[in-house]
């Protein structure tokens, strides 16, 4: 099957180094998630494993689906996608602005008004970040203000598994609050992912195979 697999810039895998070729075979002695074996994952997952390079990959059937991934005992690298990378660095930036927007709403609805005004009104990432030395974790609106300052900060700066990282947390914090319940926050941050995914394959246009 075809599938998506990302690279750490120097043409290996990510955690295990191993090194991929285009068009060669990369084989493992088993098929156990997380364990042992060629893993690659779907078009919804790729926020979750962002890394310098993007590819198409083809998985050797029968490929074992979990959550986030998908494991075969053979692989092969099939074609880099075309200008993913530019794609990760915008895609921090959405992330940033649409952690601002929740934390506008979470300081109006707590009565800041002074401070949502000063995050509506930042027009460039550079404002966005240095929004963050006006807020801290003390509540659950400056906190949802102080994920919007780090998300906008990592946009800038990198790493790319940053920015949507801290915009995923924005969405359970914001969807959870201070002290609810973990599966709100979970649910919340989960559907961030996919929207971050979904937002690369557009960009990117891409297809789900």
């Amino acid at each position: 099957m075809r599938a998506f697999k990302f690279l750490d810039g120097q043409g290996r895998s990510p955690f295990t180094r191993t090194p991929w070729r285009p068009g060669e075979w990369v084989e493992a002695a088993a098929t156990i998630p997380c364990r042992e074996g060629v893993h690659g994952c779907r078009a919804e997952d790729l926020s979750c494993w962002l890394a310098p390079e993007l590819w198409e990959v083809e998985l050797e059937d029968p490929v074992v689906e979990t959550r986030h991934k998908l494991t075969a005992r053979r692989g092969r690298l099939v074609e880099a996608v075309a200008g993913y990378l530019e794609a990760a660095v915008e895609l921090g930036a959405v992330c940033a602005w649409r952690a601002r927007d929740r934390a506008v709403r979470a300081l109006r609805a707590a009565g800041q008004s002074d401070l949502a005004g000063q995050f509506a009104a930042a027009a460039t990432l550079d404002q966005l970040a240095a929004l963050d030395a006006q807020v801290d974790d003390s509540t659950f609106a400056r906190a949802a203000a102080a994920l919007a300052a780090d998300t906008a900060r990592f946009a800038i700066t990198g790493p790319i598994t940053e920015a949507p990282f801290i915009g995923a947390c924005s969405a359970g914090h914001t969807a959870a609050g201070m002290d609810g319940e973990q599966i709100v926050f979970d649910t919340a941050y989960a559907d961030e992912r996919v929207f971050e995914s979904l937002w690369l394959v557009e960009r990117l246009g891409l297809t789900a195979h």
